[in-house]
């Protein structure tokens, strides 16, 4: 039963929940304090009834395991639940738990979070905005693993405040139709233009796809009479170990369109990779895929990264990633008037509403580009 003591205007009420495994008495405290005016039979009444409401409460959390540390929380999620996900998610997720979030709370106990308590963690953390977001989406699934398994009744990850940012992808360096051009003069140049290098990167800002979408490609997925690419894979790279894999989402399995330029590329590219099989021999490329390593395996995504980045060093926008290709590709695409459905299509967003969130100061700026058209052609 309840224990209530009277202090001055209020009430404490105190519930003992038995003994931990150490011994320790487990005991749930609250204050109930009765509206101003309240004679002290009736106060006493309701400090009663509020005692009963809170010690029911007590009893259906009993069964909870509050105390657990966030350490050992996560030891069970990777135990019982990371089985579930794909393999390259569950190792991007240990990671960033490993380097951001155990030092953070690995001592934590459970019932010691609370929504403030990861807010203030993302205002102090030194992370760019997107990071924080992914970041965020890992502890939710760890919290709601705990949810679901009776270890805590709620996740303290609702409502939680993240950095602000302009849209969804503001800090993502962002080229403009300049740069793009110049990047696509450099690609052209005498010495790089019939490289694999030079046909990766003009896959990329041509077609806008991911990086492992376009490292996953096989010469299958090509279809060279009605110029078109079916995004059907992915190469997933999870510590040094590659193979093909399903894509990020059911809407990034699609079929785009490929330009003239870009097929004539794509043709001399292949017509290349199969000279340097014919000089390699046999077991060259046996996954036919269109981009590769030296030696006819997966082209690694961090080795691509590294040329590209030694390729723009110096340039005004050495700071953007091949992520950054994607983001031309559907700025250009936005500009040019083509409907966000499409857009949305094109990229294999799981919904318009993330292309529009991602694309809104595109979508805005091309708004009041048609305005002034409209204007002129009135005007005209």
């Amino acid at each position: 039963m309840a224990t209530i003591q009277k202090r001055k205007n209020s009430f404490q009420i105190i519930v003992s929940l038995g003994y931990d495994s150490s011994g320790k008495q487990i005991r749930k405290t609250t204050t109930f304090k009765p509206p101003e005016g309240t004679t002290p039979k009736k106060a006493e009444k309701m400090a009663a009834a509020f005692a009963s409401d809170f010690e029911k409460k007590c009893q259906g959390l009993s069964a909870l395991n509050e105390n657990m540390r966030f350490s050992d929380l996560v030891e069970k999620y990777f135990e019982l639940y990371a089985p579930t996900l794909k393999e390259v998610t569950a190792y991007t997720y240990k990671g960033q738990i490993e380097r951001h979030l155990l030092p953070a709370f690995g001592n934590t106990k459970l019932k010691d979070f609370s929504t403030a308590k990861l807010s203030a963690f993302f205002k102090d953390i030194d992370l760019q905005p997107s990071s924080c977001r992914k970041l965020l989406v890992i502890l939710k699934s760890v919290f709601s693993f705990a949810v679901k398994q009776g270890i805590i009744e709620k996740s303290p990850c609702t409502n939680v405040i993240l950095p602000k940012a302009n849209n969804v992808d503001d800090d993502t360096p962002v080229m403009t139709e300049l740069q793009i051009k110049e990047l696509i003069s450099m690609l052209k140049a005498d010495d790089v233009k019939e490289s694999q290098f030079s046909a990766i990167i003009m896959t990329l800002l041509y077609t806008g796809m991911r990086s492992g979408e376009c490292l996953g490609l096989q010469w299958a997925d090509v279809d060279f009479d009605n110029n078109l690419i079916h995004i059907r894979h992915s190469c997933a790279d999870c510590g040094g170990k590659h193979w093909l894999d399903a894509p990020k989402t059911k809407n990034s399995i699609r079929t785009i369109g490929v330009s003239e330029e870009l097929k004539q590329i794509l043709l001399a590219h292949k017509a290349s990779q199969q000279n340097i099989a014919l000089k390699v021999g046999k077991g060259y490329n046996p996954l036919n895929l269109v981009f590769t390593s030296a030696t006819g395996t997966f082209k690694d995504r961090s080795q691509l990264l590294y040329e590209f980045k030694r390729f723009i060093k110096g340039k005004d926008f050495e700071n953007i990633s091949l992520h950054s290709l994607r983001h031309a590709n559907a700025t250009l695409l936005i500009m040019n008037g083509i409907d966000i459905k499409l857009v949305s299509a094109h990229l294999g967003h799981s919904s318009i509403a993330i292309t529009g969130d991602m694309y809104a100061d595109v979508l805005e700026k091309s708004k009041r580009q048609m305005a002034d058209l409209i204007s002129l052609s009135l005007n005209s």
